[in-house]
């Protein structure tokens, strides 16, 4: 009988040894299958990271086209501004040396109403006069045609006089204003 318990505890240790052998592979196993579940995780998060950098980059690549077409068709019509200032000049002109020799129908005053109208729908599509009398000079908005000595201080670099108007367009200068600027001499 002693033979058949050792037979017995044998089995038992083989049965033991095996099951044993068997949860370290399984622990094994699990092991790497959470060291995979991490790696394959750590991919994920990375696509993700990548994916919504570029769905970012996306928003933003569309706001900068946006931004340069509402640029673009601000700015679109400013050849055609530029070649319609000197008629408005014209105007301007004709408006300011009064009433006009008597004719058939040539009467100054009777071109103030469409001077108006013109600068009316020019200022609707961004066009903006520079007044700059008594402003300091500043050459990005002014070109100095000439300097006067002024005896008055608050007068230096300052705008005297405008020999002829200058315009913006949506902020942007298309012709400068012409002027004679102040020269304080003591």
């Amino acid at each position: 009988m002693a033979e058949e318990d050792d037979i017995f505890i044998d089995d038992e240790s083989e049965d033991l040894d095996d099951s044993v052998v068997a949860e370290e592979a399984q622990a094994e196993a699990v092991k790497k299958l959470r060291a995979k579940l991490k790696e394959a995780e750590a991919k994920a998060k990375e696509h993700l990271d990548s994916w919504q950098r570029a769905q970012a980059d996306f928003v933003n690549l569309r706001k900068r086209d946006e931004e340069g077409r509402t640029e673009f068709l601000k700015f679109a019509n400013t050849r055609l501004v530029e070649e319609l200032i000197p008629v408005l000049d014209a105007l301007n002109s004709a408006v300011s040396h009064g009433d006009l020799p008597a004719g058939p129908g040539r009467r100054g005053s009777d071109v103030e109403p469409i001077r108006n109208l013109f600068l009316k729908v020019l200022k609707q599509n961004g066009l903006e006069e520079l007044d700059p009398i008594g402003e300091a000079f500043d050459p990005a908005t002014h070109e100095a045609i000439s300097m006067q000595e002024t005896p008055e201080k608050d007068e230096d670099h300052k705008i005297l006089e405008v020999f002829q108007r200058g315009y913006s367009l949506n902020g942007r200068v298309v012709r400068p204003a012409k002027v004679r600027v102040g020269e304080y001499k003591a």
